[in-house]
């Protein structure tokens, strides 16, 4: 990569290609994370890639309740931090909703479970992802495991103006 900005980037021979799948949630060189770069955060993890869920520092967990829990949604008391891509955070969050499923229900055998998928949806480029995403999201035909799909309730907004209508409709997709 010879150069980049927001969700692009240039290759060596001059091509500016868009990057459907940046991991970095602002984009590359974004002038925040420029103007971080004389931060200690900046110095420990953002000119690195070093995955601090394999190794996490000696304060990792101070780090996580003083600078993340407090912008987490309410009622949440635990946060698991990914490698930035919408795969893996989606991958992560299938995963616990199922294992947490099973825990509950006292299920040894997580074969018969499955998710809801969504017609009109992309959540991302693994099995797991693609099995609850769109079919033709799967543009390399990937096997996928055999979900269930309904149709993505199409809602009007602003909601409280047309809640009865949208109800109906998500009544129908879930039907």
């Amino acid at each position: 990569m010879k150069e980049s900005k927001g969700n692009f980037f240039k290759d060596t021979d001059g091509n500016v290609i868009l990057d459907l799948n940046c991991p970095l949630a602002l984009g590359y060189n974004h002038d925040v994370l420029i103007n971080a770069r004389d931060s200690a955060a900046y110095d420990r993890f953002l000119q690195g890639t070093v995955d601090v869920s394999s190794v996490p520092p000696q304060d990792y967990a101070d780090m996580l309740g003083d600078d993340v829990m407090p912008v987490a949604p309410t009622g949440l008391n635990q946060v698991h931090l990914c490698d930035g891509s919408s795969t893996t955070a989606n991958e992560v969050a299938l995963s616990t909703a199922i294992m947490q499923f099973a825990m509950a229900n006292r299920k040894e055998n997580y074969a018969d479970l499955s998710v809801l998928g969504f017609s009109k949806s992309a959540h991302g480029c693994s099995v797991a992802t693609l099995s609850c995403s769109d079919a033709r999201a799967n543009l390399g035909n990937v096997p996928t495991y055999d979900w269930p799909v309904c149709d993505l309730p199409e809602l009007e907004m602003p909601y409280s103006q047309h809640e009865k209508a949208n109800q109906a409709e998500e009544e129908r997709c879930l039907d």
